[in-house]
């Protein structure tokens, strides 16, 4: 009984890794469509640069007076993505339109779990 737990375990944390890779990757592919550039870290100083940065977060900064919003991706691309404002503003349209699409998909009339419930409802008090 103790191995199933064990490959229970296992099973959870390689579906929750698989699940924060594709969160990642649905991510990236959003910022590549609103405009930020993927660049890879080629110098020393580059490189500590970027394993300085917080993994997978959104990080504005000022270059040369304007805003400059970075992303870095140590475990899909080993890559930072850089973006101006207007490349920010528009990542977060396309994450708000892909948030109301995926409610729209779990609220939809074709989802099972949107279920009528007034029959249960309705019933005597319980």
């Amino acid at each position: 009984m103790k191995s199933f737990g064990r490959i229970l375990v296992v099973a959870s944390l390689c579906i929750a890794v698989a699940a924060c890779a594709s969160n990642t990757k649905l991510k990236e592919d959003m910022l590549s469509a609103a405009g930020f550039k993927a660049t890879p870290p080629k110098t020393p100083s580059q490189i500590a640069s970027f394993n300085s940065l917080p993994p997978h977060k959104l990080t504005k900064t000022t270059h040369k007076g304007k805003a400059v919003w970075m992303y870095p991706d140590p475990t899909v691309c080993g890559c930072l993505y850089i973006g101006d404002q207007h490349a920010h503003d528009v990542y977060l349209q396309k994450m708000a339109q892909q948030t109301t699409a995926d409610m729209n998909a779990l609220t939809g009339p074709d989802n099972p779990t949107n279920m009528d419930f007034s029959p249960w409802v309705d019933g005597p008090a319980y």
